[in-house]
Formats: structure tokens, sequence, C-alpha cells
């Protein structure tokens, strides 16, 4: 999908002119490329970030962005990024609950070792100091089992996000879209957006597609006699799909998981 012509683009903020090809406006400094963001509802710039992909530059927030404006979003992948962001939450709470047993552990164990060296060792003492440290110490190693398995839920929601967001532009392009455009319209490398394609195709949004200049690329998946509301759930389903198999993958990769190599985004994107 191509972009609208740089010379009419304007800064959502300021409305000055924007130079062609800038990623700056040069009287307010606003990214043009900038979105509302679903989270905090403030229109904002995003920051590649390692385990977030991108996210907001206001509140933080997970985000998926799209430098094509007429790509139209459905919607589908606020739930997914909002539910990534309530785990990333979560687990910081739980980090910091576990830090501060920790800590309280570590000081009744001091504690607890002053005293027996002041007194004499006794049952009492034992019973007292076990009874003391054992529910501190139970509450931080709990603490940080539930920060991790927050930390498993994360991954997951960003990558059926995303999947969400590829179809979205799949569906929409007027050409057969090629892995740089989508690398192009979603900020990401190349090889991050060939694997988006890759699952897309493999569970029916999009299909092989030769263009009119000869170049391959994938085109929406259209079944013949299918009404558009039936093409749609088809899609919705497919890119369903497309998300559990990319969770299912990460969680059998040993490498490094796809949550950071989505993150690697050219210098000239970001």
């Amino acid at each position: 999908m191509t972009q609208a012509s740089a010379g009419d683009a304007r800064c959502h903020v300021c409305a000055a002119a924007l130079a062609p090809g800038s990623d700056r406006c040069r009287q307010c400094g606003a990214d043009p490329r900038a979105e509302a963001c679903p989270h905090c509802g403030g229109v904002a710039g995003v920051s590649a970030h390692p385990e977030l992909r991108f996210r907001c530059d206001v509140c933080g927030g997970p985000r998926v962005p799209v430098t094509d404006a007429r790509v139209k979003r459905s919607g589908r992948e606020l739930p997914l990024l909002q539910k990534a962001r309530a785990a990333t939450s979560a687990r910081s709470v739980w980090r910091a609950a576990g830090i501060a047993a920790s800590a309280l552990f570590g000081f009744e164990v001091f504690l607890f070792a002053v005293l027996l060296l002041v007194l004499d060792a006794s049952v009492g003492l034992f019973a007292a100091g076990l009874l003391t440290m054992a529910p501190v110490a139970a509450f931080a190693l709990l603490s940080f089992r539930r920060a991790k398995s927050r930390s498993r839920d994360i991954a997951p929601a960003l990558d059926a996000a995303w999947v969400s967001v590829a179809s979205d532009v799949a569906r929409q392009t007027e050409h057969p879209l090629t892995a740089g455009g989508l690398a192009s319209t979603l900020r990401i490398a190349e090889p991050q957006a060939e694997e988006l394609l890759a699952l897309l195709e493999v569970n029916d949004v999009v299909r092989g597609a030769i263009s009119p200049a000869g170049e391959f690329g994938y085109a929406p998946k259209l079944r013949v006699g299918a009404s558009p509301a039936v093409e749609l759930g088809a899609g919705e389903a497919g890119a369903e799909s497309a998300a559990h198999a990319l969770a299912a993958e990460d969680e059998a990769l040993t490498a490094e998981p796809l949550t950071q190599r989505t993150a690697h985004v050219e210098p000239t994107k970001r």
C-alpha cells in the first residue's frame, strides 16, 4: 500500500506542513506517525522496547504501530494489548512484593542470629523463629512464581495482537503485499514480516499472488461464493489460529523468542 503524498502531509499537533520523508515536525517536534493510544487515549508516538516491541511514549503501554493512515484497524488487537499491559503491571506488583518479602526474610534471619548469640538456644526460640520466618519465605516464593506466570502471558497476547493487525493490513492492500511492504507499514524488520505473512498464509488469511509487475506477494484469501460477512469471520478465525500457532512456536523454541526478535527494528524505522 502506498502512503499519501508527503507534500500534503501536515502535523497532527500544530498543523504545520511536513517536509518529505521527515519523521518529526520541524515546528513542534511531534511524530507525524503518532496515533491515539488504546490505553491512555493520548495522541503520541511509540518507542521500541525489548519485550513489548513498541510502547506508548506517554503511558508505556504496548502498541502496534501502523504507518499507513489508510489502514483501518478492526480493533481486535485492543483487548489483546490490554491483556499484555495488565500482565506486565501484575508482574511488576508481584516482583515488588517478592523483593520486599525477601528483604524482610533476610532481616528476620539476621535478627534470629543475633538472638541466638545473646540468648541460649531453646526449643521455644527455634519455634518462634520458624513461625515468624516460614510465612515470609513462603510468600516471597509465591510472589516470584506469580510474577513468572504473568510473564508467560505477555508474549502470546502480543503475538495475537500483531497477527490481528497484520491481517487487517493484508485484507486492505490493493496489490499483493510483500514482506518489505508489511515491514514498512508495521515498522518491523523484514524477517519478522515474512514470519507474519507465512503464518497468515498457513491459516488461510492470505494466499500467494503475483503482482502485475511480476513480484511475488500475498493477497487476501477469497472463497468462491462466500459472502463478505463470512469472509470477515473466516479471516478473524485464521488470525486467531495464527496467533495460537505463534504462541506454541515460541514455547517450543529454545532460541531467542519472537517477542525479542521483533523488537530489533531498523534504526530508520524507529
